[in-house]
C-alpha cells in the first residue's frame, strides 16, 4: 500500500497558506457556505484566514525573514502566535455571523421612546446605522458595537480605558482591535465624516481609551468617500489589521501610567 502525503500548505497570491481543512471549524463552515454570514466574496475572507494562520503558525514575519540570526526563536514564536492566530480566527468566524450584528431598528426604537433628553443617543445610533449601510457585513459585528457603545454609558461622552475598566472586560480585546485598525485611514475617515454630520467625532488613544466628542456641526462636518477602485483593498486591509491587533492584544505591554 502506498501512502500519499497530503501537502499541508497551498499557495495564495504567491504566498504560502494553510489548507482550509487546517482552519478552525467555523471557517471551514464559512468556506463550505454553511455558516450564516453575509460577507460578499466569501472566498476572499477565507483566503485571508488561510494566510493569517500560516504566517503566525510558521513565523513567516519580517522579524525572521530579515534577521536570520534569530531563527532559533522561530519555534517558540510559532507556538505562541499559532495559538493567538487560532483564537483570533475562532472569534471573528463567529463575529461575522449575521445574528451577532446589532439590531439597529430595535436600538433606535429603544432610545427614541425615551424622549428628547436622549436625542444625542439617537444621533449616535444613526451614525452607526449609516456605517452599516456603507460597509454592511464586509466588516465584523464588533466594528459596529464599539462605535455604538457610548449610548449604553451613563455619560455619552465618558472616556473609558478598555484594558482596565471592568465594565468593558468582556469585549476589550475585539473593541480595542477595531480602534487600532483605524490606522487604515480610509475607514477612519469615513467613520469621522459620517459622525461629523451628526455633530460628533470619535477618539481613541493608544492607552486603549475611547470617547465621543461633540463638534460644531456647521464648521466641523466634512464629506469623505472611499474611492471605488480602492474600496476592497481598504476593507481587506482593515479586516487584516483588526485580526493582528486582536492576536497581539494579550502581549502588548500596558500600564495604568498612561490612563
Amino acid at each position: 500500500m502506498v501512502f500519499l502525503e497530503v501537502p499541508r500548505t497551498e499557495v495564495i497570491a504567491g504566498e504560502n497558506a494553510v489548507r482550509i481543512a487546517q482552519l478552525p471549524p467555523v471557517w471551514q463552515e464559512i468556506a463550505r457556505g454553511e455558516a450564516n454570514v453575509g460577507m460578499p466574496n466569501r472566498q476572499t475572507y477565507v483566503e485571508a484566514a488561510q494566510l493569517f494562520q500560516y504566517k503566525l503558525e510558521n513565523g513567516d514575519v519580517d522579524l525572521f525573514n530579515e534577521r536570520p540570526e534569530l531563527a532559533h526563536l522561530k519555534p517558540s514564536f510559532s507556538e505562541l502566535f499559532g495559538q493567538m492566530a487560532r483564537e483570533t480566527l475562532e472569534f471573528y468566524g463567529h463575529d461575522f455571523q449575521i445574528e451577532n450584528y446589532p439590531n439597529f431598528q430595535a436600538v433606535l426604537r429603544e432610545f427614541e421612546s425615551k424622549g428628547i433628553e436622549y436625542e444625542n443617543q439617537v444621533k449616535v445610533v444613526h451614525i452607526v446605522r449609516q456605517l452599516f449601510e456603507e460597509f454592511g457585513y464586509e466588516l465584523p459585528a464588533s466594528f459596529y458595537y464599539v462605535y455604538l457603545s457610548p449610548v449604553y454609558q451613563d455619560n455619552l461622552f465618558e472616556e473609558r480605558a478598555l484594558r482596565f475598566d471592568p465594565r468593558d472586560a468582556k469585549h476589550k480585546r475585539p473593541w480595542d482591535a477595531v480602534l487600532h485598525a483605524g490606522k487604515v485611514f480610509a475607514i477612519q475617515m469615513k467613520l469621522q465624516s459620517i459622525a461629523s454630520k451628526h455633530g460628533f467625532t470619535y477618539h481613541h488613544g493608544c492607552d486603549c481609551n475611547k470617547h465621543l466628542s461633540s463638534v460644531d456641526q456647521s464648521r466641523g462636518a466634512f464629506a469623505y468617500e472611499l474611492r471605488p477602485e480602492h474600496r476592497q483593498r481598504w476593507i481587506r486591509s482593515f479586516v487584516w489589521t483588526t485580526w493582528y491587533e486582536y492576536a497581539l492584544f494579550p502581549i502588548v505591554p500596558n500600564t495604568r501610567y498612561l490612563v
